[in-house]
C-alpha cells in the first residue's frame, strides 16, 4: 500500500497509541510505535520518520522530549508534534518556547488531525527533496547544504484581516511587522504585493465570502503554503474551514497564549520553508545546469530521478512524472531566428518551475521539452498539476525578444507514477508517451 508519509508515535500509553495509529491509517499514513522514550528515540535515529507524535512518555514529560529532538542534529528536522488530552495554554507556551512544531487535542476530529498533519507532512518533503538534491549534486562537483533546522527566531511580518484586529495585534505586539487589512478586498491586494509569515482572520462579523477567500489563497501558485489562523464564531463549521484551506481554526474568545503559540509556530514553519527554498538552489549550479533554458540539466535529473525511484519502491511513496512539450517552439525558430526560440525556451521553463512547489524539480529534457518530479505526488494531484500548468501556458502572450508581436505556445503533456517494478527507462518511456 502507498503510503503518504510514515509517522513515529512515541507514547506509553500503548492502547491511546493503537488507537491513534489506526486514525492514521484510515488517512493512508503509517504509523510506527513506541512505549518508551529509549525505543523512540532509536527508531527516530534507524528510520527517520517524516513527522513523530509525542504522548506521554515512560520518563520526563513530553515537551522536554520534543525539545531534546529538536536540538539532535541528526533528527532536528523531523517535525514534532505533542498530542495531550487537553489543550491548555500553560502547554502551548511550553511548546512555542521548546521549539516544538504543533500541539494537538486528541479528541480533535480526523479532519482537523489530517488538516493539521498535511503541511507538516509536506515541510519533511522538503527535507527529503534537499538531502536527495545535496547527496546528487556531490557526485557532478557541487556541495550543497542537506540540512536546514529553525535558527534563531528572526522577526515576523504577519496579516491582520477583519474587522477586529486590535486583539490579535496586541497579542502579537513586539513579534515583527503586523500589518491590517479591514477586509478581504484589501487583503487580497496586499498578498499580491508582498510575501507575508502568516495571516491571521479576525472578523467580529463574519463577511460572505470569507472561506472562498481560504480555497483561493490555498489554490494560489504563489501563496498555497501560507499560514492561515481562523478566529471562529460559535456558527463556524471548523471541519469545512479546514477542508476550504484554514490552517489552524481557534474558537472565540481565544486565550491570548493559544493564540500567540498558534501563530508564532506558524511563523516558524513558514520561515524554515523559505530557507529551504533557499538551500535548494544550492544544487542548480553550472554542472548541474542545462546552459540554454537555466533548469537541471537531463543528467542531473537521470541521476537524481533513478535514486527517487528505488527510495519510492522501497518506502512505498508517491512519485509522480510529468512531462511538458512545445513543438510549436521550433516553428518561432524558422520564423523569428535562434535567439527567440532560445528566449521563449527559457521562458517557458521559468514558468513552469514558478508554477510548482519549491521541492518539486523542473529539468530540460530535449529541446523544447522539459521533465518536472513531483515527489510524495499520487497520480489524480500530479494530473491536476500538469494541466494547470499547461492551461496557463497555452493561455499565456509571450513577449520574445525582437518579435513584434504575442508569441504563443502549445502544449503537449504526459504524466506518471512509479510502481513497484519501475525502472528509470520505464518511467521517463511511459511519461513521454502521449509527446510522441
Amino acid at each position: 500500500m502507498i503510503r503518504l508519509a510514515n509517522v513515529l508515535i512515541i507514547d506509553a500509553n500503548t492502547a491511546r497509541s493503537a488507537t491513534l495509529k489506526e486514525r492514521l491509517a484510515r488517512g493512508g499514513y503509517h504509523a510506527g510505535t513506541a512505549d518508551s522514550v529509549a525505543k523512540g528515540l532509536e527508531n527516530a535515529h534507524i528510520e527517520h520518520p517524516d513527522l513523530i507524535l509525542i504522548g506521554t512518555p515512560d520518563q520526563g514529560d513530553a515537551v522536554t522530549l520534543g525539545s531534546q529532538i529538536k536540538h539532535d542534529l541528526e533528527i532536528a528536522d523531523i517535525p514534532v508534534v505533542l498530542i495531550a488530552d487537553r489543550l491548555l495554554a500553560e502547554l502551548c507556551g511550553q511548546c512555542l518556547d521548546a521549539g516544538l512544531d504543533d500541539v494537538l487535542s486528541i479528541s480533535c476530529d480526523d479532519a482537523e488531525l489530517f488538516a493539521r498533519m498535511r503541511p507538516l507532512v509536506r515541510l519533511a518533503t522538503m527535507h527529503t527533496e534537499l538531502r536527495q538534491r545535496a547527496i546528487t549534486a556531490r557526485s557532478f562537483g557541487v556541495q550543497a547544504r542537506d540540512r536546514m533546522v529553525n535558527s534563531a527566531d528572526t522577526p515576523a511580518t504577519i496579516l491582520i484581516i477583519g474587522d477586529d484586529p486590535e486583539p490579535v495585534g496586541a497579542v502579537l505586539a513586539g513579534y515583527g511587522e503586523v500589518v491590517l487589512a479591514t477586509s478581504l478586498y484589501e487583503a487580497e491586494d496586499l498578498l499580491v504585493r508582498r510575501n507575508f509569515d502568516a495571516a491571521v482572520l479576525s472578523f467580529a462579523q463574519e463577511p460572505e465570502g470569507l472561506l472562498s477567500f481560504c480555497s483561493q489563497v490555498r489554490n494560489n501558485p504563489r501563496l498555497f503554503n501560507l499560514p492561515m489562523v481562523l478566529l471562529a464564531g460559535l456558527g463556524t463549521d471548523n471541519a469545512d474551514s479546514y477542508r476550504r484551506g484554514a490552517t489552524r481554526v481557534l474558537g472565540r474568545p481565544v486565550e491570548p497564549l493559544v493564540l500567540k503559540s498558534a501563530v508564532l509556530s506558524l511563523v516558524r514553519r513558514q520561515q524554515l520553508r523559505w530557507s529551504i527554498r533557499g538551500a535548494l538552489n544550492d544544487s542548480l549550479a553550472p554542472s548541474t545546469r542545462e546552459a540554454v533554458t537555466g533548469a537541471y540539466s537531463r543528467a542531473f535529473l537521470e541521476a537524481y530521478l533513478g535514486s527517487r525511484i528505488e527510495t519510492a519502491k522501497t518506502q512505498d511513496r508517491h512519485l509522480a512524472v510529468v512531462f511538458f512539450a512545445a513543438p510549436n517552439i521550433e516553428g518561432v525558430r524558422q520564423q523569428f531566428g535562434d535567439d527567440a526560440a532560445l528566449h521563449l525556451t527559457q521562458q517557458v521553463g521559468q514558468w513552469i518551475t514558478g508554477l510548482l512547489r519549491a521541492e518539486d524539480l523542473t529539468a530540460s529534457f530535449k529541446p523544447h521539452e522539459f521533465c518536472v518530479v513531483l515527489p510524495d505526488t499520487p497520480i489524480h494531484e500530479a494530473e491536476v498539476v500538469m494541466h494547470r500548468i499547461a492551461g496557463v501556458l497555452a493561455y499565456t502572450d509571450f513577449a520574445v525578444r525582437d518579435v513584434y508581436q504575442p508569441v504563443k505556445v502549445w502544449v503537449q503533456v504526459g504524466c506518471t507514477v512509479v510502481d513497484g517494478q519501475d525502472s528509470l527507462d520505464s518511467v521517463l518511456s511511459r511519461a513521454r508517451q502521449n509527446l510522441d
